[in-house]
Formats: structure tokens, sequence, C-alpha cells
């Protein structure tokens, strides 16, 4: 999973590479001025996002001392400001523009109209489009994104870096504030969290507010890197601003949420709140960036589920495995001693060398299917302590200003990650997945800021799904036969989540049901499969992007090696995919298809 902070929505879009040339027209000119000022117009109303873009210098150092706003308020403008660059858009006249333009034109459009959509309705959206109806929830919320980002993200370099972190550690205090009363609000509009999600964030942010400040998240890795660079000892100012003022609000947030607690259900699916069916479909279009009926999705998913149990199966015969249901041999292997690692820091330890140790062998054979081998320094750590307990399995996140991307292993139980499952997890979360993906668009020089701002989860979650399978074709398990059972079964599981998303939010599934059918159907484990399933109820539609993207490119590939015969490369085919930059899926296979028909 692609982390990405929560952000207030301003309108942004980007430009697309890989198309046949043509000399930009003076239409052209003013379209990508247009689209320029989007951009920036979204980075300062997101100081977070201008840290990780680097655009908080010169004129915008400003920026550094402040978080964005998440009050009710900032909202309304945020929705007034989308309908003015929907507005602008509207006026362009698309005959005028050259082919790269036009293609830019329609992300631009579909993301100022998905945003305008999702405004609308209750919670927030974020950078990738992903929208939850829950400001806070176990999954949300400024004490779970913001802490990692202020502790090692946030610049410091200089004394005046040192004054911006201490102003950004007390902003922390107003933006759990807003949400505080964003919460609620929303619930005196009927939208309140499951009680099973409440008691997931409850224990999470009691967790941030009692552990100790100096070694939390939120703190020390801060106090590390302004040590290195000289500066003065922050320790007790931060300390006291944690004490004084995040304490206190953290406080009132807590008691925000226990104050609607006698009013929440345990139902998993949105369908229950106020016009619930219309935002689960809006969130799918978001998430897939196509228009697939929840209906179809899911009889879709129940059918890639029958046909990758069928290989996984197959797979299982060859290693003498036969009795049994699929789901049950599964469990087998993650009991074989062979793949567990003792539950302790040693295992920890045994898993994250585990995870660089792949990372190591595939990064060696990427120049046998990528042109641009580009691979970023990365960290493998383990998630946060703090939020473990509602975070997926794996995460990953860019690093910010040149730092080194991060990515992070749950590991509150190691047991969840045998061995044979894990080397996929790190194709996808790492190389050739999000971490290659990131490191490669930072390649691309001729990226406009524009281009590089939006995500969209059906190509970045796609990108991540499809590369597991590059990571196979360049021959990683050809000695591991576990391993390759291990891919198919990550493919199972995606295919899974589409059934169990449109379970639970259009068949109306309860938590309990939907568990049981991953656990009987995907062969995972009870505990990871209810913290994923509860994900899904915080993030509506977005477990189907995975899938449904990475179909989409893999159909995008065979029609251009359909197209282009022997002329078609594979390196040529992935970097034009990867420095196109983020794109919804229609405008990735016409831009394929431009690229193979030259």
């Amino acid at each position: 999973m692609l982390s990405r902070r929560a952000f207030a929505a301003g309108a942004a879009a980007l430009a697309l590479t890989g198309l046949p040339a043509r000399a930009a027209t003076s239409a052209d000119a003013a379209h990508a001025a247009l689209l320029q000022h989007f951009a920036e117009t979204f980075l300062r109303r997101s100081p977070e996002e201008a840290t990780g873009f680097g655009f908080d210098v010169g004129a915008n150092a400003g920026l550094r001392a402040r978080l964005d706003d998440r009050s009710l308020a900032a909202r309304v403008t945020d929705r007034a400001g989308v309908e003015q660059a929907r507005a602008l858009l509207a006026r362009v006249d698309v005959a005028q523009l050259g082919a790269a333009a036009r293609l830019d034109q329609q992300v631009a459009v579909f993301v100022c109209d998905t945003l305008a959509d999702l405004l609308a309705r209750p919670g927030y959206v974020d950078i990738n489009l992903r929208p939850s109806p829950y400001v806070v929830s176990q999954m949300n919320g400024a004490y779970y994104w913001l802490p990692e980002f202020i502790g090692s993200r946030a610049p410091l370099v200089t004394r005046a870096d040192a004054a911006d972190w201490l102003a950004r550690l007390a902003a922390l205090a107003v933006a759990l504030d807003q949400e505080t009363a964003r919460i609620a609000h929303d619930a005196g509009i009927g939208v309140i969290p499951p009680d099973f999600v409440l008691s997931r964030t409850l224990s999470q942010l009691r967790a941030l507010r009692d552990g100790p400040p100096l070694e939390s998240a939120l703190i020390a890795p801060a106090l590390v890197r302004a040590k290195a660079a000289g500066l003065p000892d922050m320790s007790a100012q931060a300390v006291a601003i944690f004490r004084n003022q995040i304490v206190p609000a953290l406080d009132r947030q807590m008691a925000a949420l226990m104050a609607v607690v006698p009013r929440a259900v345990d139902i998993a699916g949105v369908w229950h709140l106020p016009d619930g069916d219309a935002y689960y479909a809006a969130a799918l279009r978001a998430n897939t960036t196509a228009d697939i009926s929840p209906d179809a999705l899911h009889r879709d998913g129940l059918a890639q589920c029958a046909a990758l149990s069928a290989e996984i199966d197959a797979l299982l015969r060859k290693q003498g495995l036969t009795q049994g249901s699929i789901a049950a041999r599964i469990k087998a292997l993650d009991d074989d001693p062979r793949f567990r690692v003792s539950n302790d820091d040693a295992g920890r330890a045994q898993l994250m060398a585990a995870a660089k140790a792949a990372i190591a062998d595939v990064t060696a054979r990427l120049p046998q299917a990528f042109g641009n081998t580009t691979v970023a320094p990365l960290i493998v750590q383990r998630t946060p302590i703090a939020i473990e307990a509602g975070s997926p399995g794996a995460f990953y996140s860019e690093g910010a200003n040149g730092a080194p991307g991060v990515y992070s292993l749950n590991l509150g139980n190691p047991g969840e990650h045998p061995l044979w499952r894990l080397p996929t997890l790190t194709h996808h979360e790492a190389v050739p997945g999000h971490h290659f993906q990131a490191s490669v668009l930072a390649t691309a020089g001729d990226l406009s800021l524009f281009r590089r701002i939006v995500r969209f989860s059906a190509w970045t979650e796609g990108w991540g799904l499809y590369a597991q399978q590059v990571a196979d074709e360049l021959g990683v398990f050809d000695n591991d036969p576990y391993g390759r059972i291990g891919a198919l079964q990550s493919q199972l599981f995606r295919a899974a989540r589409i059934v169990v998303d449109t379970g639970i939010h259009y068949k109306r599934w309860s938590l309990p049901q939907a568990v049981a059918w991953m656990v009987e159907n995907a062969g995972e484990q009870v505990t990871s499969t209810t913290r994923e399933v509860v994900r899904y109820s915080v993030y509506p539609g977005q477990a189907c992007s995975f899938k449904v993207g990475a179909n989409r490119i893999l159909a995008a590939r065979a029609a251009a090696q359909s197209a282009m015969g022997t002329r078609f490369r594979v390196q040529d085919f992935h970097d034009l995919v990867l420095l196109s930059g983020p794109v919804p899926l229609a405008v990735l296979e016409a831009s394929v298809a431009q690229w193979s028909a030259r």
C-alpha cells in the first residue's frame, strides 16, 4: 500500500509523456500554465505536500512552520476552488490543443470532477483521490499520518528549520482540534464510524498520548536529525509542547469519539450511512478511475478468485500438498517451521533481513525488464508501534526532499509474515513496486510540478500488484516454488479484496461474514484479515483498485505487444508507463495505444 497523507483538496492534475512528438502551440502553452497554476495553488494550500515536493523554499519557506488546514471552513473554500477550476477547464478549446495537452485536459477534468463530487460528501479525500467517510479512524486523521511526517520528514538543517519544526509540532494540536470539530459535525448528520473502528482508533490515540514522547515517532527522529545537523537540543521544548498542547488536544479528540460510541453500530459497509450507496459508487470510481458497477465488480472478483485458486491448487499438488481445501493447505504452509520466525525481536530482525535480501536480488535483475533502472535509497523499518494495530501488513512512504523512501513492515505479530509470503509483499511495496515506481518517476526531468502531484490508486496500486508478476517474470522464483505460490496467493488475496469490499459495501455482508469468506477462500489468517476488512470499512473501494489497475496494465501491455509484434520491447513499455506519471487508466490505455501505433 502506498501511503500518502490526507490533504485538504485543491485543484491539481498532471500531464503525460511518451506521446507522438508535436510542436507546442500557444494553446498548449496556455493550458500548461493553467495546470501549473493549479499545482502551485494546491501546494500553497497544503504545507505538508509542499514539504514533500520541496516547494517550501524561498518565497514559500513560511509553509515549513505550518500544517494543512483541516477545518470545516477550509473544506468550503476548497469546494469553491475546485468549482472555479472546473469552470476554467470548461472554457478550454480542446480542438486547439496538441495530442499531449488533450490528454492533460482529460486528466485535469477527471481530477476536478472527482474532487467536486467527493468534497460534497462527508469525510475527506486524499491526494490519491482515496475518499473516507470518517475524518478520524484507525487509519485516518492527523494523529495517524502526522507523527512520522513531523518526526522524520520536516526539514531540519538550519536554526530557522528548528524554529519552524517546533511551530509545526505545536500546530499538530490545532490540526487535532479541527478534526475533533468535524467528528461532532459529521455525527450530527449521521456519519459515525462503526464501533469496532472506534475501539481501535481510541486505542491508538491512547498509545500516542501515553507513550514516552522522547521515544515517539513524532519527536525522537527529529531530535536525532537536529543533533546530526549541529542544532541546539530541542528536547525540553518538544516535551513541553507535547505535554501542554498535544496531549490536551488528544484528550479532546478521544472525548469526542467516546461521545459517539453509544450511537455507533457494528455495520462495516457505508450503505447504512446517509446516501451510502451513492457514496460507494463515487468511491469506486475515484479509486479505480473507471465506471464499474459494484455488482459487475463483485462477479468479476469471484471469477478471478476461481481461476487463481485453480493455479494455486496445481502448484500445491506439485509440492505434495494434495489434501484439504486450498485454505487449509495454505495454513499448513503458514505453520510450517521452515517458513516461521520467532515471535520476538530476533524474528523481526530476520524478517527485515529477508526483505532486504529480496530487494537486492530483484534489483540486480531489473535490466531484463526496464530501461530506466534507477532505485533511490530505501529504508526498511518496523511500522511505528503506536499505529500497528490499525495499519496494513506493510506500506511504503516516499522520501521528502531527497530523503530515502521507507518500506514499513507491520511486525506487531511476526507470525503474520511467513517467509514464503514475504518476497512478494516486498516486491509490491519496494522493488519493482512502489519504491521503484517513485524512483523512476523522480528521474523524469521533463515532468512539471503539476505532473508529479496527483496520484490515482488504480495506477499506483495497480503498478504495485503488476510489479509482483514482473518480479516472477525476472526469475526470482525459478528455484523457489513456495515463493511462486506466495506470488499467486497474493494475486488471489487482491482478487478476494474485490469480493469482500463489494461484499460489505454493496452486498451488505457483516464484518464476521467478510472475514470468514476471505479466510476460507484466500487462505488468509484471521487476525490480519480482520484488520484488513476493518480497513476496507473506512476506505470504501480502495481495495478494488489493486486488481483492477493491474489487470488493465496487463491488458494494455498485451494490446501493445499484439500491435507491435517484433517491435515490442517490454523495457520500453515499462519506461512509458512509469515515466508518463500517474494517470487514470483510460488515459494510460490511450497513451499506450498511441505509442504502439507509431
